[in-house]
């Protein structure tokens, strides 16, 4: 009678190594939670640049980077190694299933970069945006979308009681000087980015499921949403009030939208509210945000960005294929060589304008093709879990509010700024199809399979 060998093991040292196995994986698991974790808020933090001290007048410190911030930033590069190592497999099907339009801007990157007016200007730049763009996407494809955007719901959260408390504590920072005296900024380097901050933020923490009894983590999201509208009106921007506006409005019409049957009725239903949208913008809403803009003392240019564009659009068609060099007007001194005004402009104040001006009109275009296209997919599908349609419903608000804010702020889109984290996590697209690579998916990965 043949017998195997293992017969002869000690029947205890059999009896273990199931167990010892499953310890490992529960301790690698546990590995690549935190792991992940911290790269993820370590993205987020220096994405908004928050940081004690920054300078009341933002013209004192223009084109500064605390010390801090470049730390934070480097951090990343040995943390996403270490999870290359660990999970490799996991990174190279994410690599494989990026959007064939993401691989042409890519390259277009590259070649801008290549005829750059300044190389080491715009490598840095892409390094930023490549480290600001790895931390949430692996978290993203790991854990799903539900589970990420709670994630982005506590540190929102956290973000909110920091900078009511910071302004508190340090007014002399806190609140700007100069040409927008009075006009809070909190931990940020600008109003503007505090503004653009809180109207997304709002939005993101928005009840995910119905209530029937509150938590304490319930009145700490309801807190954090209140402060983030004082906030709102203390930074005095009439950008971030329209686009609140605009992503309440969005988001409860989501809902409405999702209840159609079938796919193909449900685009209908959105280019035709995208049509009404359009027409209610162009007709009513002017006037509104007319008044907005008229009661903190600007006008619809929203502080003369008109005559900013007006110098910067010949630019573009000097260099139309290849652009200046990736993200070259985001420094300070190449403005300052192309923008004559009567004050000094530090930003193209559009990310549009910016986008050609920096990687061509070309690769603009794809670009904003391939967000539009995200949207529209991402507004006509309806899943079925209660939990994901609702999140759903918050990456149509970030992406779109992105696109709208785009019109008359720079650094909306491929620049390591204050919600490019939110927006790489609203744009990624990894269905069930993604974990199923996988032998065994966590258990947040497949609760969030179709996220």
């Amino acid at each position: 009678m043949s017998t195997s060998f293992d017969s002869y093991q000690p029947i205890g040292l059999q009896r273990h190594r199931p167990r010892a196995r499953a310890q490992y994986r529960i301790r690698r698991e546990t590995l690549v939670r935190i792991l992940l974790s911290a790269i993820f808020y370590i993205s987020l933090w220096r994405a908004t640049g928050m940081w004690y001290g920054l300078p009341a007048d933002f013209q004192e410190g223009v084109g500064k980077d605390p010390m801090p911030m470049r730390l934070l930033l480097m951090s990343l590069v040995p943390l996403i190694g270490l999870y290359c190592l660990l999970e490799p497999r996991r990174v190279v099907e994410l690599l494989r299933s990026a959007s064939p339009l993401v691989g042409i801007v890519c390259l277009c990157v590259f070649l801008s970069i290549a005829f750059s007016v300044s190389v080491t200007a715009s490598l840095r730049a892409l390094v930023a945006v490549a480290l600001l763009t790895a931390g949430p996407l692996l978290y993203r494809a790991r854990y799903g979308a539900v589970d990420t955007f709670e994630s982005l719901a506590k540190f929102a959260i956290a973000t909110a009681f920091i900078n009511i408390l910071y302004t508190a504590a340090f007014p002399r920072f806190a609140v700007m000087r100069g040409s927008y005296a009075g006009m809070v900024k909190g931990a940020f380097y600008h109003k503007n980015m505090l503004g653009q901050f809180s109207a997304a933020n709002f939005i993101l923490l928005l009840p995910a499921l119905p209530m029937w009894r509150l938590r304490y983590y319930d009145l700490l999201r309801w807190a954090a949403m209140l402060l983030y509208l004082v906030l709102i009106v203390l930074a005095k921007s009439s950008t971030a009030i329209i686009l609140l506006s605009i992503g309440v409005a969005v988001y409860y019409g989501m809902s409405w939208i999702q209840r159609f049957p079938g796919r193909i009725f449900r685009s209908f239903v959105v280019l035709l509210a995208f049509a009404l949208l359009g027409f209610v913008v162009s007709v009513a809403l002017m006037g509104v945000a007319q008044a907005i803009a008229e009661s903190f003392g600007k006008d619809l240019t929203l502080s003369g960005r008109t005559n900013v564009w007006e110098q910067l659009l010949p630019l573009i068609y000097e260099r139309p294929l290849t652009g200046w060099g990736f993200a070259l007007f985001r420094q300070p001194d190449i403005m300052e060589q192309y923008v004559r005004l009567t004050w000094d402009a530090q930003s193209t104040h559009n990310t549009y304008i910016e986008l050609a001006l920096n990687i061509g009109i070309p690769a603009t275009i794809i670009w904003t093709s391939f967000v539009v296209v995200r949207l529209v997919a991402k507004m006509t599908s309806s899943p079925l879990n209660q939990a994901l349609a609702i999140t759903k419903r918050k990456e149509v608000v970030i992406i779109l509010l992105i696109l709208i804010g785009a019109f008359t702020e720079a650094g909306m889109m491929l620049a390591p700024f204050i919600l490019w984290p939110h927006t790489v996590i609203a744009l990624t697209s990894l269905g069930p199809e993604f974990l199923s690579r996988f032998r065994k998916p966590t258990q947040a990965g497949a609760q969030h399979a179709s996220g």
